[in-house]
């Protein structure tokens, strides 16, 4: 059973260059708050701090070899570093909260104990390469991770000494299955005064003691903060209250630290991609822009890549003249069972989710679970790939995309985030007999971009004899047993003029004339464009 978030990564070589003396990069010099925060961010890279597990992490030259290196000479220059194992359990060097030493198990090769001997830190070095490579770094604090409800080394002492900030209990783990929220008894709950205190007590902690360019919240992993949502229940007005309270505490406290260090800190945020499911997890970012609270925003947890609807709240924080950057994660980049293969889809896949995002308006990328690993090529060039084109529409156009349907194939076992994603667009759909189904697929390009017929594809759960029309104009399918090699199921292809594609929403309707068996569902629709 994997108990790490990541796997482990392998072997690598060192990267040196990066332990230069850090000097600050050229856009965080200034005194001016609105300025910092517009600095351009192509590409946040959101470092999940498993790097320090890895064999090669025990020295300063070999931890920044591992992850870190591979955002050189791209688009990723911000660097979101987080360190949170669980609640108040980190691997920086903080005496507020618990210092994760842990060595067994699947942790056998965490360094941190090396390091700290080293008179250093993950965050630490992570803060240090990315100012001597003129990169923007903060420290993402996860608000309630719950990777400690079941791998147990990530418990930390705190949740032993405070049974009574628990959202539940160990036994709701295997009292319901894993695409349900109960199940995720280990988070704390924000309802009490110690636990937001605490969460205080950390920010400061690292906003003192570490040269970051910002804090960000993220309220996504895991959006679970308060009882009523454990039992799937929409927070209270008075616990949005709360967040919000707490929001603007952290905020002021950043502010007498800044004035005490002569430069901003930014306070970012990741949250849901709407404000209705952001309100039934107690986030309101409305009330956080009017109240001036917020630098800018990582919108979303990636699991619906190719669909995500960012539009209301990137036009809500746009009025408030707030940066806004979609995340695109490889929990959605997958082509999961069993309607795929389990493998990451290739960068068209990717190239597209991010035409999509900037076709809604967003000013960069940001990319989540989507790392490096030592000694895979094949997987770093992905990585490369993406890091050097996602996070600029110049480098995207003209290069070729897979616009896909999004599907909702990790429902099962993500219930931890079911409750604040938009499903609703996703795929299987039914396919009944004699009626048609009409689905609309997001295409974020100009169809004129390149030259040739592009080619629609459609995957069936069962045979069927399907009529297909595209913004309706009929689309002549046949079987495809080159993708049916690759993938699941039955698939299905025919090409598309260009003129009949559009920029944005494109209408897919999809007649089921016969079926073989029962009736088939609609399992997958590509656009490779």
């Amino acid at each position: 059973m994997r108990t790490t978030r990541r796997s482990f990564l392998g072997a690598c070589l060192a990267g040196a260059s990066a332990l230069v003396a850090s000097t600050r990069f050229a856009a965080g010099k200034g005194t001016d708050r609105k300025a910092i925060a517009h600095r351009r961010r192509r590409i946040i890279f959101n470092d999940d701090g498993d790097d320090v597990w890895h064999p090669d992490a025990a020295t300063p030259e070999g931890f920044v070899s591992v992850r870190l290196r591979h955002m050189l000479n791209t688009q990723a220059d911000t660097l979101f570093y987080c360190t949170t194992q669980s609640f108040n359990y980190f691997t920086h060097h903080t005496k507020v909260g618990e210092v994760f030493l842990n060595r067994e198990g699947a942790f056998q090769h965490n360094n941190m104990q090396a390091l700290l001997d080293q008179g250093t830190d993950p965050l630490k070095l992570a803060v240090e390469f990315a100012h001597a490579h003129g990169l923007e770094a903060l420290w993402t604090l996860r608000m309630n991770d719950i990777h400690d409800a079941f791998t147990p080394q990530l418990w930390p002492q705190w949740k032993t000494d405070h049974p009574d900030a628990l959202l539940g209990k160990a036994e709701d783990w295997a009292a319901h299955p894993p695409g349900s929220q109960a199940r995720w008894w280990a988070g704390v709950d924000f309802n009490r005064e110690d636990v937001r205190k605490r969460t205080v007590e950390l920010v400061e902690e690292v906003a003192r003691n570490y040269d970051v360019d910002g804090i960000d919240l993220d309220w996504l992993r895991h959006p679970i903060h308060f009882p009523e949502t454990l039992r799937g229940r929409p927070a209270t007005p008075e616990e949005i209250g709360l967040l919000t309270a707490l929001v603007r505490d952290i905020r002021a406290m950043l502010g007498r630290v800044e004035q005490e260090r002569g430069r901003p800190i930014l306070l970012s945020t990741r949250v849901a991609l709407t404000q209705k499911h952001g309100r039934y997890m107690g986030t309101d970012l409305g009330s956080w822009l009017e109240g001036g609270l917020i630098d800018f925003v990582t919108l979303g947890g990636g699991y619906v890549p190719f669909s995500m609807p960012t539009g209301e709240l990137t036009a809500v924080c746009h009025q408030h003249g707030v940066p806004v950057y979609p995340c695109i994660s490889a929990s959605g980049m997958m082509r999961r069972a069993p309607f795929g293969n389990g493998q990451l889809y290739g960068i068209e896949g990717w190239r597209a989710a991010a035409a999509n995002a900037f076709a809604g308006g967003a000013d960069g990328i940001s990319l989540f679970n989507l790392f490096p690993s030592p000694g895979d090529d094949q997987h770093n060039e992905l990585v490369r790939r993406a890091f050097s084109e996602l996070g600029d529409p110049a480098t995207l156009a003209g290069k070729e995309k897979l616009f896909c349907l999004d599907n909702e194939a990790h429902m099962e076992t993500h219930g931890y985030i079911n409750h604040v994603v938009p499903y609703e667009q996703c795929l299987p759909k039914p396919l009944e007999p004699g009626k048609t189904t009409a689905v609309v697929l997001p295409v974020g390009d100009e169809p004129s971009a390149r030259k040739g017929p592009a080619r629609l594809r459609i995957q069936l759960e069962s045979e069927g004899n399907v009529k297909l029309k595209l913004n309706g104009v009929e689309v002549a399918l046949t079987r495809s047993p080159e993708l049916e090699r690759q993938y699941p199921m039955v698939w299905l292809t025919g090409e598309v003029a260009r003129e009949t594609l559009l920029k944005g929403t494109n209408r897919v309707e999809v007649l089921l004339v016969e079926a073989a068996g029962g009736s088939p569902r609609l399992a997958g629709l590509e656009l490779l464009a």
